[in-house]
């Protein structure tokens, strides 16, 4: 799919670098609130969720700008200018339920929830894009898992899920594709395969599920169909604990606009 989207060392690298800023800072309750600060989060819904400016590969580059904007429950989202030639993912501006790389979960997500547990975690997300974005990138959801119901900023994760509802020419999932035209929740995907290294050091796996029939606008699931296909697959067990659901947009290059009008994440 030409360019891969990377996903490596560097990763982890910025997890490391940038956890104590993520624990010094509050996330801000939002009403008509934007800010530009990496790393910035703005609450909402009761602090249910949070969207977070996360610019994770940003070192590569210079005179970049992003931020995140809250006026209501029913109007944020992020703009970004990415201006560059240098490949790899830049930034995954996000909605965010649950953890990431934090002390806890936000509160009244139900997460963490065991596999075992069974329960269902619908979640869906309606969104525009602004008619002058331009450039390479995906949006798609982010899903976290750990061995332990009590993921704090030090928890590695063990398998990170994506799935793609929409991207632009130029980027790919890291690995290989494993299994084509899978059939999930009524919606057909190929499955990608890849794992996360640290100078060499195995840190955790990424399946990445990619939607035959891209789906920009709106898009929902339920993750439980998506972690017991890869139970079934012998991937991993119900033993673990999805800590995190989180949708957003990986950026390559470019600039543009996402504006969100729809998002909720309910474990029942």
């Amino acid at each position: 799919m030409g360019l891969k989207v990377k996903k490596g060392s560097g990763k982890k690298a910025w997890m490391l670098l940038v956890m104590s800023l993520m624990i010094a800072a509050v996330p801000i309750t939002a009403s008509a609130a934007s800010d530009s600060t990496a790393y910035a989060k703005l609450n909402f819904s009761n602090n249910k969720y949070y969207i977070f400016n996360n610019s994770w590969g940003s070192s590569s580059v210079s005179g970049w700008s992003q931020s995140v904007y809250v006026n209501s429950n029913t109007d944020l989202g992020y703009v970004w200018n990415w201006p560059t030639t240098v490949g790899g993912v830049k930034a995954y501006p996000s909605l965010v339920s649950g953890w990431h790389w934090t002390e806890g979960y936000t509160p009244s997500s139900g997460l963490p929830t065991r596999l075992s547990a069974n329960k269902s975690i619908n979640t869906g997300v309606s969104y525009s894009k602004a008619s002058n974005t331009t450039g390479e990138y995906n949006n798609a959801y982010d899903i976290w898992l750990h061995d332990i119901g009590n993921a704090t900023w030090s928890s590695t994760p063990t398998e990170e899920i994506m799935i793609w509802n929409d991207w632009t020419s130029g980027v790919g999932p890291i690995g290989s594709k494993v299994f084509s035209d899978v059939s999930i929740g009524g919606q057909t995907y190929d499955l990608y395969r890849g794992e996360i290294t640290d100078n060499g050091v195995h840190q955790w796996w990424v399946y990445s599920f990619l939607k035959k029939s891209k789906s920009p606008n709106n898009y929902s699931i339920n993750v439980k169909n998506f972690t017991d296909y890869l139970i079934s697959k012998s991937y991993f067990t119900n033993s673990k604990y999805v800590s995190s659901v989180e949708y957003g947009t990986e950026i390559t290059k470019g600039s543009g606009q996402i504006n969100y009008s729809n998002w909720y994440v309910n474990v029942q």
